[in-house]
């Protein structure tokens, strides 16, 4: 096994006891900028894509939901099949990076065919058309994103320059949020709103997608990396044991999975939310995840510190619970109540969801490592598809229960987009983006008391020879 060796490095320290790790700092921000396509893509099609078909396609709100559900359980099924393919890949690029220049191209084309539907005579064209290009969006992403997140654990091996890195995939999907969510919103307003607005806010952000996909490709050709490992044969039924053997990971898996269906249910929600319960704009929304995003870069640098010497686990626990009681304060929102408060509390959630995300993240290659620690197998590229697996089938849930919530309680769809709601349709439209998400939030704080994966044990962990030649 052979490591690629970058030639300039910064020095980002080590914990006593524990060498200290370099990565250059052009690979750190080529990697986190990665984050922004993909990051932009999915905020996008997370938060409008249901309201885009509910109220500019007339597709009900029950079948687009369901059609976001059954796109990410497709998207899931490929995450593993995709991992395996990575980690079987060799060349001069390593296993990964050759699958980042093809997601580029991939997801740069479903972001522009996704709001630029042709005109159909009937809503069960336009569904036609939005399941082709939701399949579509899912391969690109799985593509790109899969052996995005296996890297890592090849970059460093260094317990805290994991959390170090992984602040840069932090700045990278909170600059995605300024790029998606605060310009995108404005950008559909410039261009007049509705289907119009759509369809030039998808251009842009196309390009976005590709310029910021291409640059992880390059900026990343100095990193670290291992060639391709061949190791003892494994079949499926003995995969599934060792992965069950491993503990933290599964309870990290937990975790995550009720972490990320209150941002399924919240995202898509919000875009319902703002106009319907606040009677604010979409500027003004853009202004919201502005406030957030801003919070979530500034609060970097305290997590960080904070996770060094309070432990990852202990701060994802804390900021999950908190982000519990700031969800629920949406249940006290009216049109009525000053902006600042709906700033306010986009500043407390981008601040507390820097930590949940950074720390999750963080948590992912020690899990890996504690693997290859215990089987002596290098599967970086299955657990990363487990990963996104789950993260697939939250965001398959949450756009399902929001539709379907939404349809059973009454919500109008439309052509012409927002149209008068009955009382029921806007209880469910709280249901979703407060109650469901605090929920989902509280449950998540829970799994992760059964996490135990801290920085001594993974070093008191019995180093198995690997099956590979290193």
């Amino acid at each position: 096994m052979t490591d690629s060796t970058p030639e300039t490095a910064i020095t980002t320290g080590g914990s006593e006891g524990e060498p200290e790790r370099t990565l250059p700092l052009t690979v750190c921000m080529g990697w986190g900028v990665g984050s922004l396509g993909m990051a932009v893509m999915f905020g996008l099609i997370s938060t409008f894509a249901l309201s885009f078909m509910t109220n500019f396609l007339a597709i009900s709100a029950g079948v687009a939901g369901l059609l976001l559900g059954l796109s990410k359980i497709y998207d899931g099924v490929t995450d593993p099949i995709m991992g395996v393919i990575s980690d079987r890949t060799g060349g001069k690029m390593g296993r990964r990076r050759p699958y980042l220049l093809a997601g580029a191209f991939m997801l740069a084309a479903s972001m522009v065919l996704m709001f630029n539907v042709p005109d159909f005579a009937t809503p069960n064209g336009a569904a036609i058309y939005m399941t082709a290009m939701l399949l579509l969006y899912a391969t690109a992403y799985t593509v790109f994103n899969v052996p995005y997140l296996a890297m890592p654990a090849e970059m460093t091996e260094g317990y805290h320059e994991r959390s170090y890195l992984m602040s840069f995939r932090v700045y990278g999907i909170a600059g995605a949020g300024y790029v998606g969510y605060f310009a995108a919103p404005i950008i559909i307003d410039f261009f007049g709103g509705g289907r119009a607005g759509f369809e030039s806010m998808a251009w842009i952000m196309g390009g976005a997608v590709l310029i910021s996909s291409l640059a992880c490709f390059y900026f990343t050709k100095d990193a670290p990396f291992k060639h391709k490992v061949e190791s003892a044969p494994v079949g499926f039924r003995a995969q599934v044991r060792l992965l069950l053997q491993n503990r933290p990971f599964l309870w990290l898996m937990m975790a995550k999975m009720f972490g990320l269906l209150g941002q399924a249910l919240s995202n898509p929600a919000k875009a319902f939310f703002f106009p319907l319960v606040l009677g604010a704009s979409l500027t003004s929304f853009g202004w919201y995840w502005a406030a957030f995003y801003t919070a979530m870069i500034v609060s970097q640098r305290l997590w960080l510190k904070l996770g060094k010497s309070h432990g990852k686990r202990n701060i994802f626990v804390t900021a999950l619970l908190l982000t519990v009681v700031v969800n629920l304060t949406w249940l006290l929102a009216s049109p009525t109540e000053a902006y600042a408060l709906t700033i306010l509390r986009g500043v407390a959630l981008g601040f507390l969801g820097g930590a949940t995300l950074l720390m999750g993240q963080a948590m992912l290659p020690d899990t890996m490592e504690y693997d290859m620690r215990i089987t002596g197998l290098r599967r970086e590229g299955v657990y990363s598809g487990v990963y996104t697996t789950i993260e697939k089938f939250a965001f398959a849930f949450g756009p399902a229960v929001t539709g379907i919530v939404l349809a059973s309680m009454g919500y109008i769809s439309s052509s012409d987009g927002f149209v008068e709601q009955p009382d029921s349709a806007i209880l469910a439209v709280y249901i979703c983006a407060a109650g469901l998400p605090a929920l989902a939030g509280l449950l998540g704080a829970l799994s992760l008391l059964g996490y135990d994966l801290t920085e001594e044990k993974l070093k008191a962990t019995k180093q198995i020879d690997a099956a590979a030649t290193i």
